[in-house]
């Protein structure tokens, strides 16, 4: 991250806040940055960590990730079904909200930092993982920490992601979905993969997953109302009454019916339109 190369680096104040500057003009159009400095050191006794280090500042490096073509309207559907987005990033807060702000997401101007979160009681950050949909510089302990507390909220959660540090966050989430272009811990870590990466597919999984739960509803619907019916005439309780008794063979072909339905009702799964 820009900002931690800067804490180290042997720039003056001064020239700091001219990089400031920079950085926060690029991300406000939605730029990711990232910061190139050189160390040299000479010795055989190495630093224990890298912040040790004295670094030669050299300049930024940004570059655009455009949002995906589709992902108004992916929105859009989210939103008219209840959903709550939220966004959970490993870039800064202004490069995040700058493009959240351009697909129309709901909530871009409230944000909190990975740090900020860490710092949270559980009972706070219940709380804050409710009101806000934006968190940024989130690394694989904060991301995980917010997944547990939307469960705790009693939230069905599911989450996508396609790098190594959403692996626990995806393992921990009710429904885990990897980005098929994604790495392996991530494939490994969620329950559903996407394999060509398109956040439309999501959509048109929620669709079918909708349409197989009415489907199951209506089969059982099938299977218990020919039970219901045809049994009890075939065990002859109307026949004191009206005399009427249920041949075997047609109670068989009334089941055997049933089977069929069961199955008809099945294949009109595979004209559904997602």
């Amino acid at each position: 991250a820009p900002e931690a190369l800067l804490s180290i680096s042997k720039l003056s104040d001064s020239e700091k806040n001219q990089v400031q500057i920079a950085i926060k003009e690029l991300t406000s159009e939605g730029y990711r940055i990232l910061a190139v400095a050189e160390a040299n050191f000479e010795g055989k006794s190495f630093p224990k960590t890298q912040q040790e280090f004295q670094f030669d500042f050299k300049g930024l490096v940004a570059f655009y990730d455009p949002p995906k073509a589709n992902i108004n309207s992916v929105l859009e559907h989210f939103y008219k079904a209840g959903i709550s987005v939220k966004i959970i990033t490993g870039d800064n807060a202004e490069t995040t909200t700058s493009i959240a702000k351009q697909i129309g997401f709901i909530g871009y101007e409230n944000s909190i930092s990975g740090d900020e979160l860490m710092k949270l009681s559980d009972a706070e950050l219940k709380k804050r993982v409710s009101e806000t949909n934006l968190f940024a510089r989130m690394f694989p302990d904060a991301k995980l920490r917010i997944i547990n507390a939307l469960k705790s909220n009693n939230e069905i959660v599911a989450m996508t992601g396609d790098g190594v540090n959403d692996g626990p966050a995806l393992k921990a989430a009710h429904i885990g979905i990897a980005m098929g272009t994604g790495t392996d811990v991530a494939i490994e870590s969620a329950k559903i993969t996407l394999v060509k990466g398109d956040l439309q597919d999501i959509v048109k999984a929620k669709n079918l997953s909708h349409a197989v739960m009415r489907n199951i509803k209506q089969n059982l619907f099938f299977a218990f109302f020919y039970n219901v019916l045809g049994v009890p005439i075939a065990a002859g309780v109307l026949y004191p009454s009206f005399g009427i008794l249920l041949s075997p063979m047609i109670a068989a072909l009334a089941m055997s019916f049933s089977s069929v339905s069961v199955i008809v009702n099945a294949l009109r799964l595979r004209n559904l339109k997602l």
